[in-house]
């Protein structure tokens, strides 16, 4: 007997909820975590280099509102899963008439959004504090929710492969540095061979992020092209993993 699903937005509209339930007692801890230690790493950098160059002062305010991203969606979301796997709640949404991807999307979705107060916070000192001139575009709020995915995605292959929450956290928190620091990497730091860095949920969002919001550019085709291919990709693999039982 096929199980038949409930409608798309039906399905967004009550996971979305769900997750928004569940988290309506406990969401303090994750905006302070995600939103006050990238802050205060650029505050820091902010009161003890304050000569810094303008450039490196732009790579640094960019890498901040990433780091908040990934804190949000690779550490937490991962350690989240990692419970609902040992806990035996994910076997609950595997039978319940929606699809895995789409609870995928949810959990990365509403986990992304705790990057958001730690994105404006880090704006708003580049702004006071440096006097650096930034640009809104709507295009941010495509950048964050697609960023959310593909790195919300990684975070949920983490937490379906710990054995528990603790070693998720540990392993949210390793493929976190990777993730970020070597997306931050220039190519002509360590030679050509980095190149194959393009492929890490981070090296598009960067660039991108630098264009949108300091430069109002829109010129990174090729990184929206690889962000979305790896969104896709991450996405694919985390629900399969999702569908195995045990």
């Amino acid at each position: 007997m096929t199980r038949q699903s409930a409608p798309f937005g039906t399905m967004l509209r009550v996971l979305m909820r769900m997750q928004f339930a569940r988290l309506r007692r406990s969401w303090r801890p994750y905006i302070v975590v995600s939103a006050v230690m990238p802050a205060g790493i650029v505050l820091l950098i902010h009161l003890t280099n304050p000569g810094m160059a303008a450039n490196e002062r732009l790579n640094i305010i960019s890498g901040a509102m990433l780091l908040a991203e990934s804190i949000a969606t690779i550490v937490m979301l991962s350690q989240y899963v990692a419970w609902l796997k040992v806990s035996q709640a994910l076997d609950h949404y595997r039978v319940m008439p929606i699809s895995l991807e789409m609870l995928v999307v949810a959990l990365t979705t509403v986990y992304g959004l705790f990057a958001w107060p730690g994105v404006l916070l880090i704006a708003l000192e580049g702004t006071f504090l440096d006097h650096i001139p930034m640009h809104f575009s709507p295009l941010m709020i495509v950048l964050m929710l697609v960023t959310s995915l593909a790195m919300g995605s990684v975070g949920t292959i983490i937490g379906l492969l710990a054995p528990d929450e603790g070693l998720a956290g540990l392993m949210g928190n390793l493929v976190m540095m990777g993730v970020l620091f070597l997306g931050m990497v220039p190519v002509r730091a360590l030679g050509p061979w980095t190149i194959g860095l393009w492929i890490l949920p981070s090296t598009g969002p960067l660039a991108i992020l630098k264009g949108l919001v300091f430069f109002g550019s829109f010129n990174t085709g090729s990184h929206w092209l690889g962000l979305l291919l790896y969104a896709i990709s991450a996405l694919m693999v985390s629900s399969y993993l999702m569908k195995r039982p045990g």
